[in-house]
């Protein structure tokens, strides 16, 4: 895949997770602000209701009062509303002749029927007085103002009860408290409120700890008490939720839950795709470095070794013994490094598989280290180096296997040899510890940055600059010795500055858990 395409799938699967994740946002979103909007009208109407509670119950309290506990006014005031000053069911009965000898003005009044001036022959006002209740005019006057007296008396006595009862009345908080929460409860709101009952600017009384006047002020859940006083107008009760948010979001727990680890698998899906893409294109680089390397390797080998059979086949030189002894043992050192660089091949595939059989037995370490130096050390000296040794180490013997420990210490030293830039420096040291040994491979050599540290036990990895082939290899040999050190239940570390060196430590067990 080019870099091209490579950069078109990320930016395509970076677009695609963004979209879902504002999508899913986007949905949990107005799903908070549904819920919170059917929160605020469950409480609306609960404090609408905990209003009117409160109200039916002082008018029925003010009644009872009234008509129940010795407050008879009222009806002591209709009953006498019946009658005229006398007290007696029927009025007395008068006349009034009128200057008319034909007729007669009277007041006619039935127990039925209020009274009515009426005019009448004279011969019929005998019958007319016989059925009916007759009064004068002066003495019906005097009557409609007694009464009028009278209800003027009652009014005004129902208004100084009323104006009593509306300006001593108080709201008990306890009732308040208790009927707020049976309506909230019966909506399904069961989290904390604390109320204040405000007349004015000031608070008047509540229940209240943590919320102050200024939150009641600018609370949205609000209602006036008693608003349709006839005197005087009543408190605004103002409720406000602490932990509205908490409550909300916590009624959508299992919503919300579920939308979040969704959305944590997605991103973690995401994550890890574009992790294994970015490794395997890095991975697939590597191989073609690999093959590059490798085939750089085999051909220089098998061109000197081509050369050498040439030469060799030349009648003038193959008359000449030395000469022939010469390009022979070429042959040989240009095989051997073939079939070693074809054997740490084999042997990396075998570690892959798990397959490579370890025969630990008690290996001598310093042993090892020395037949290792001895390999490479023509090779240093030749580059006007020197690899000097001190081997400290009180206790060398381990439980290892001999060949896999001495191409690790043949690794770190042609590492070393390799990443010199002038005559190679390198120090192997060893020291103990009553667990294990430590074994040393210092160089004065370029060095490394940190980043390179961290994957420079990769397999494949190499650090370049400019031409691949600069230093030989195949990214290889560091991964080797990681193995070999991890299959003896060992570690391995690096510390290095660019243009300092490097120091490689191996820790080796005296009991490898491997070998055991």
């Amino acid at each position: 895949m080019n870099k091209r395409k490579f950069t078109g799938l990320i930016l395509l699967m970076v677009l695609s997770i963004l979209a879902i994740i504002w999508v899913q946002v986007t949905w949990i979103g107005n799903s908070i602000k549904v819920q919170s909007e059917q929160f605020d009208f469950f409480v609306i109407n609960s404090l609408r209701n905990s209003a009117r509670s409160m109200e039916t119950n002082r008018r029925m309290n003010f009644l009872n009062e009234m008509f129940i506990s010795g407050y008879s006014a009222l009806p002591q005031a209709i009953n006498r509303s019946a009658s005229p000053g006398t007290g007696s069911e029927s009025f007395s009965i008068r006349s009034q002749a009128s200057s008319e000898t034909d007729s007669v003005e009277i007041i006619v009044s039935t127990n039925n029927n209020p009274p009515v001036k009426m005019k009448v022959p004279r011969d019929q006002a005998k019958s007319a007085v016989q059925n009916g209740i007759v009064i004068g005019s002066d003495e019906y006057m005097r009557w409609v103002q007694q009464q009028a007296v009278e209800f003027q008396s009652m009014s005004n006595q129902l208004v100084s009860e009323m104006f009593v009862w509306e300006r001593n009345r108080k709201i008990n908080k306890e009732e308040l408290l208790h009927t707020l929460q049976g309506e909230l409860l019966a909506s399904g709101i069961e989290t904390p409120f604390e109320f204040a009952l405000i007349r004015g600017d000031s608070i008047v009384d509540g229940v209240y700890s943590k919320v102050r006047m200024k939150e009641f002020r600018e609370s949205p859940y609000k209602v006036n008490l008693f608003a349709e006083g006839l005197l005087m107008k009543g408190e605004t009760l103002s409720v406000v939720f602490p932990r509205k948010a908490n409550y909300v979001l916590g009624s959508m727990g299992l919503m919300l839950g579920g939308s979040g680890l969704f959305l944590i698998i997605i991103i973690s899906t995401f994550a890890l795709s574009l992790w294994f893409i970015i490794r395997q294109k890095k991975t697939s680089e590597m191989q073609a470095d690999f093959i590059n390397n490798m085939t750089h390797e085999f051909k220089t080998p098998i061109a000197t070794i081509s050369l050498a059979a040439d030469t060799i086949a030349n009648s003038k030189v193959i008359s000449d013994e030395d000469k022939v002894r010469h390009f022979i043992g070429m042959i040989k050192k240009e095989n051997s490094r073939m079939n070693r660089q074809v054997e740490t091949i084999l042997q990396i595939a075998t570690l892959d598989k798990h397959e490579m059989d370890f025969k630990f037995s008690e290996t001598d370490l310093h042993e090892v280290i020395r037949h290792a130096i001895e390999t490479i050390e023509i090779q240093v000296s030749d580059r006007g180096g020197v690899i000097r040794r001190y081997l400290e180490a009180e206790r060398s013997v381990i439980a290892g296997d001999a060949e896999h420990l001495r191409n690790l210490v043949h690794n770190l030293l042609d590492n070393a040899n390799k990443y010199s830039d002038g005559p190679p420096e390198i120090t192997v040291r060893t020291r103990s510890n009553d667990s294990g040994i430590f074994l040393m491979v210092e160089d004065k050599g370029i060095g490394m940055s940190k980043p390179v540290q961290h994957r420079v036990f990769e397999r494949f990895y190499r650090e370049t600059t400019g031409n691949i082939h600069t230093v030989k290899g195949f990214g290889l040999g560091l991964n080797y010795v990681k193995a070999i050190t991890d299959a003896h239940g060992g570690t391995v570390t690096v510390e290095s500055e660019q243009g300092q060196g490097s120091i490689f430590t191996v820790f080796l067990p005296y009991n490898s858990e491997s070998g055991a």
